[in-house]
């Protein structure tokens, strides 16, 4: 229940839409009800023509819906003795008829204000799933299966709306529909409904018991679901890989695994699913029928007028609708509700790199940033060691070492993906955890080894996440990183897109698409993650000439795999193990005869 009602605070906004979508309901049901109840008066007409031929006296007036009814039959009256019965019976007809066209128009405006309430909370939770998504820090994110947290975001938001805001209606309406349409039938028979209330207990527990039971399948099924769309995620992101070592037999023995399992689920929840309808339906049929044998003997005892138990029974009829429809609704919720605890799963998820209360804004780096007995771990085993380092401004620094040793860990660490377990980074003598992140980010760019691109134009890869941007700057930015060539001979320059992860590019237009971002973005400090070291020799020529312009009178941390590419940097760290072993320009460290020079000619052997 707290998920649910969880998932209805996303309509507070929409007060005003509530107040009303629930004033045209309210009106709707009325009219809806009135419908039936009036159908009495024009039963009378028809089961007892000669009682109709004179006129009845003028009802005393009161509140009431009898006096509605018996005004009714008296206007009737009169139109019989003056008219005729047909012109009587035409008059009742028509203010029924009326009775339910005003009905119908407020069911249009109810419903015209229910499609925005729904809308709008979709929208609302969709985007707040999202903003705590892209919120979280970056070991949340890499933790989680991605087909998982894609399945969250749009398949369990999109049952979350079929299975639970959808039901809005079913849980104002209904409930009111019920209540309203019971007062009728007590007006017009309280025996009866007395009677059917000793009914109807065991068929509403019953009906209870398989819609708790659907809460559990479904919170499997979605998890399932998450399995299919991770597989899928990393089927279409390894499809080299997959068809390279001939795996398409085991990725898709997983696929069938999971698909199978998910058709189990989906099935079982269906069988059940289909229980609560068809039972309420037979129930409320087993009602009726022992509710018309003990309607029918009070008709012969002469309790009950025959026209009053046959629009008891209409109204009965109609109360079957909003009873089924609660059933339904109870039912849908409870698969919703799973889909709404793996949302909020996401939502509630502690977000550990955040800004301190009293962060402090930074615009600019003046200085150099300190590392202090920096420890980190990403588990028990610390991947990191007691790291010391000081980096000055405006010189370039190269982190090399053999693969495992940290380096990437420690480029993470300076953009505050991690912070250390121990020790301290300090920018301009502040440590990273006192300034606010966003800022610390503003004054770095970073180039991967495996330059990411999003579905969208060149022009706007180039721009992304940057405010204020003119198309000339974009198009300097592109000349400097030696890309604005290959652009123009695209077939749409800068407004040609660039497929999935740039896949519509080689992978040397890619990374000069990723330099003239970092360009464009004129960042105070630039990190180099190993960005040649996935080229070909004629590309990494080219790359290689945009990175020198892009380290241009900058800050500069390079990563490393091609000691050739780093021989000039002001100062080389030399990582093995999680720790500092080395440190020095490209002579010192030769003269040293240590791991830096055992790696360096071990690559001179190679070429």
């Amino acid at each position: 229940m707290k998920t649910y009602l969880r998932i209805l605070s996303y309509a507070a906004p929409y007060k005003g839409k509530i107040a009303l979508y629930i004033i045209s309901t309210l009106l709707a049901v009325i009219f809806a009800g009135l419908t039936f109840y009036m159908v009495q008066p024009m039963l009378e007409l028809l089961f007892n023509p000669q009682q109709q031929l004179t006129a009845q006296n003028l009802p005393q007036f009161s509140w009431s819906l009898e006096y509605l009814r018996s005004w009714i039959s008296y206007k009737a009256s009169l139109i019989n003795v003056q008219y005729g019965r047909s012109s009587g019976l035409l008059f009742v007809t028509l203010f029924v008829v009326s009775l339910n066209l005003l009905g119908n128009i407020f069911k249009f405006f109810s419903n015209v204000n229910l499609g925005t309430i729904r809308t709008k909370v979709v929208e609302d939770l969709r985007e707040s799933v999202f903003a705590k998504l892209i919120g979280h820090q970056v070991s949340y994110v890499e933790n989680e299966r991605r087909g998982d947290l894609m399945s969250r975001v749009t398949s369990d938001v999109t049952e979350v709306e079929y299975s639970v805001v959808i039901t809005f209606e079913s849980i104002i309406r209904d409930p009111f529909n019920i209540i309203y349409l019971l007062a009728l039938m007590v007006m017009e028979s309280w025996q009866l409904t007395l009677f059917i209330f000793t009914v109807l207990p065991v068929s509403a527990f019953l009906i209870s018991k398989i819609t708790k039971s659907l809460k559990r399948d479904a919170t499997s099924t979605q998890h399932t679901y998450g399995q299919i769309m991770s597989t899928v995620d990393e089927t279409i992101g390894g499809v080299r890989v997959i068809k390279a070592f001939r795996a398409e037999s085991y990725i898709k023995s997983i696929f069938d695994k999971f698909n199978i399992e998910y058709s189990q689920l989906t099935r079982a929840q269906w069988h059940k699913k289909a229980l609560v309808p068809i039972f309420s339906e037979s129930a409320m049929v087993a009602v009726v029928g022992m509710t018309m044998w003990y309607g029918g003997n009070l008709v012969y005892a002469g309790e009950m007028k025959a026209s009053t138990f046959i629009a008891y029974i209409g109204l009965f009829f109609l109360l079957s609708r909003p009873a089924k429809g609660l059933s339904q609704a109870f039912s849908n919720i409870y698969k919703g509700i799973a889909s709404g605890e793996r949302l909020f799963q996401l939502m509630d998820a502690p977000v550990t790199i955040k800004d301190a209360p009293d962060a402090k804004p930074v615009k600019h780096f003046s200085a150099g940033i300190y590392m202090e007995n920096v420890w980190f771990a990403y588990g028990k085993e610390p991947v990191l060691k007691n790291i010391n380092i000081k980096i000055e401004k405006g010189k370039t620094y190269a982190l090399v070492g053999p693969s495992g040793s940290g380096k990437s860990t420690l480029a993470e660490l300076l953009l505050r993906f991690y912070d250390p377990t121990q020790g301290q980074i300090l920018l301009d003598g502040n440590d990273l955890r006192s300034l606010k992140t966003n800022d610390l980010r503003n004054l770095m760019a970073v180039v991967t080894q495996e330059p990411i691109l999003f579905n969208d134009s060149i022009y706007n890869n180039i721009a992304f996440g940057i405010d204020n941007i003119n198309e000339n700057d974009v198009i300097q930015a592109a000349k400097a990183a030696n890309a604005h060539n290959f652009i123009m001979e695209t077939e749409n320059g800068y407004q040609t897109s660039v497929g999935d992860r740039g896949g519509l590019l080689s992978g040397g237009q890619r990374q000069r698409i990723s330099i003239a971002r970092a360009l464009l973005k004129n960042p105070a400090i630039l990190i180099l993650d190993e960005a040649t070291s996935a080229l070909d020799t004629s590309s990494e020529k080219i790359v290689q000439e945009a990175l020198y312009k892009l380290m241009e009178n900058r800050t500069s941390v390079v990563i490393a795999h091609r000691l050739s590419t780093i021989q000039d940097a002001d100062e080389i760290i030399v990582l093995d193990k999680g720790e500092v072993i080395e440190q020095g320009s490209h002579q010192q460290l030769i003269a040293k005869n240590g791991l830096y020079r055992s790696l360096y000619f071990s690559q001179q052997m190679e070429m």
